[in-house]
């Protein structure tokens, strides 16, 4: 793929991103291997409430990014970020906010009913323990994968081009610990 075709790929999100590769729930890179159970909690503010189901959390996080509900997505994936991240000032950081509105520029197009009107879904994948990583072609917006969206506009090769959610389970629940972008 050219600089210029990745230029005009998914613009929102490769400026925010400029290195591709995993990257936790506030837009930094970060390890792909699971956190220990003595990652930061979030703040009495606002604790974080896991989900019962890999797919609600993916739903109940794309859903907050498309509310613009930056922060609060960000700060429901504390128990799952690594070890030594503040998930307050993680998730408070200007690269954490430039992320987000990436993803929900990326996904929020004309003619697509965005939450609480349109509903996200996931699609069951196959899961390995307590870990999973769900793909953008399993999440859907108003009927329409993330993957499709994500490509509007974009130009070139999109093969290589692809997105998926790190779902981590902690403590009997369910979070959102990162994606990982290839493009």
């Amino acid at each position: 793929m050219t600089a210029r075709t990745r230029a005009a790929l998914v613009p929102a999100i490769l400026l925010s991103l400029a290195a591709c590769g995993s990257t936790d729930v506030a837009g930094t890179p970060g390890p792909a291997a699971p956190a220990p159970s003595t990652a930061p909690k979030p703040s009495e503010a606002e604790p974080a409430s896991g989900a019962p189901a890999y797919q609600t959390a993916v739903e109940r996080w794309v859903t907050q990014i498309l509310q613009k509900h930056y922060e609060k997505a960000c700060l429901s994936s504390a128990p799952v970020l690594p070890p030594g991240k503040d998930a307050k000032t993680l998730c408070k950081s200007p690269a954490a906010r430039k992320s987000a509105e990436s993803l929900h520029d990326a996904w929020a197009k004309p003619g697509v009913t965005l939450p609480p009107q349109g509903k996200v879904t996931v699609d069951e994948v196959s899961t390995s323990g307590d870990q999973v990583t769900v793909p953008d072609t399993a999440v859907k917006l108003d009927g329409r994968t993330l993957r499709s969206l994500e490509l509007i506009g974009s130009t070139g090769n999109t093969s290589s081009f692809s997105l998926a959610f790190k779902v981590q389970k902690h403590e009997g629940a369910w979070y959102v610990q990162g994606f990982d972008l290839n493009a």
